[in-house]
């Protein structure tokens, strides 16, 4: 063991650990997006950054041996600066439409724009798209979205043993590909394995029926047999109820256009309540509430508050219920009565509900 001082706070660390293990073991969050466990490191992301006293530039941690004696900061203005400034990058040279990615939700890209405030990036113009290679059957490659971050490299060269996945091309052109620069249909040593969309930490590797909204599994699921409930529970199907608030009511539409899959989901679960049945009212308990559309009137937020009262589970079911959308343009063009003026000056408005 050896001693060494993390965020001013002297601990032991065990010898050969990397700063990462040490500051991971102590229970200190360092953002990384290169780093697997498993694999060998990269030092690519360069968001594990960490200041050590008396070196004259920050190292990585991942990559960092940790030394009896050191004085390691691992949070700093100057770090959060630089990691926003990494996130904000990465962002902007690809192609992240987060509202349209298959991995939204599970994105590790999206979930430290999050944590790091990073809520919109400038991207320059006139790039265009590059191609999606959906050859496997399987599996596709989306480059737009992919950060470089070699996981994928290394866990099908390391763990699988396939070596199928290389980066070819350099600066900005640099890129994923398979076997080279062939087609992955084309690929002779790729296994089939997935290790590679696992390990990935955004949306550039997918398994198209993933992608595909899960409807394979879902056929899966739709033949096997609904379990057993608990002893004294009459039922194991959940109470399901969907609101609509301020919108265009679009979203219910699509649920309708879900057609005969909705068959299946009559068959595992009771729809409590819904613009779409004759169950209407607000149920004293529900187990998965899907609402759409915004919060435009006091109305509204006092319904949300409500469905969150007795819902276990609330879903924000689009983009309006999501980020507001069409709905919350008239904030920033000083609200209702702003636009009603634009739209008919000198005239009354109409009485609207508390906005």
């Amino acid at each position: 063991m050896i001693a060494l001082v993390l965020d001013g706070v002297r601990v032991p660390v065990r010898s050969g650990s990397t700063l990462l293990e040490a500051c991971r073991e102590q229970g200190i969050a360092i953002p990384t997006l290169c780093h697997l466990d498993g694999t060998s490191e990269a030092g690519s992301c360069r968001l594990c950054l960490v200041e050590v006293r008396g070196l004259p530039r920050p190292v990585p941690a991942c990559s960092t041996r940790a030394l009896g004696g050191m004085d390691v900061r691992t949070d700093s203005a100057a770090l959060r600066a630089h990691r926003r400034a990494v996130v904000g990058m990465l962002l902007a040279s690809g192609e992240h439409v987060c509202a349209f990615c298959p991995a939204s939700g599970r994105c590790e890209l999206q979930e430290l724009a999050r944590e790091l405030g990073v809520d919109h990036v400038e991207r320059p113009d006139g790039r265009r798209a590059r191609p999606l290679d959906a050859s496997r059957a399987r599996f596709a490659l989306d480059p737009g979205r992919c950060i470089l971050c070699t996981r994928c490299v290394r866990v099908c060269a390391e763990v699988e043993g396939a070596g199928t996945l290389h980066l070819v091309g350099r600066g900005a052109r640099t890129r994923l590909a398979t076997d080279g620069g062939e087609r992955w249909a084309a690929s002779a040593t790729c296994t089939d394995c997935g290790k590679c969309v696992a390990a990935c930490p955004t949306g550039a590797l997918l398994e198209k029926a993933a992608a595909s909204q899960g409807l394979a599994a879902a056929a899966r699921r739709a033949e096997a047999p609904l379990p057993r409930p608990p002893p004294g529970v009459l039922s194991v199907r959940p109470r399901v109820a969907t609101f609509s608030l301020g919108g265009c009511f679009g979203c219910h539409v699509s649920l309708v256009d879900l057609d005969e899959r909705l068959l299946d989901l009559a068959r595992r679960a009771d729809l409590v309540s819904s613009p779409l049945s004759d169950a209407k009212g607000l149920p004293d308990a529900i187990d998965v509430c899907l609402v759409e559309g915004a919060l435009a009137s006091e109305d509204h937020l006092a319904l949300a508050a409500r469905l969150r009262e007795r819902a276990r589970v609330v879903v924000a079911l689009g983009d309006c219920a999501s980020s507001g959308n069409v709905t919350a343009l008239r904030d920033a063009a000083g609200g209702a009565g702003a636009v009603l003026r634009r739209w008919r000056p000198g005239a009354a408005g109409p009485d609207l509900p508390a906005l």
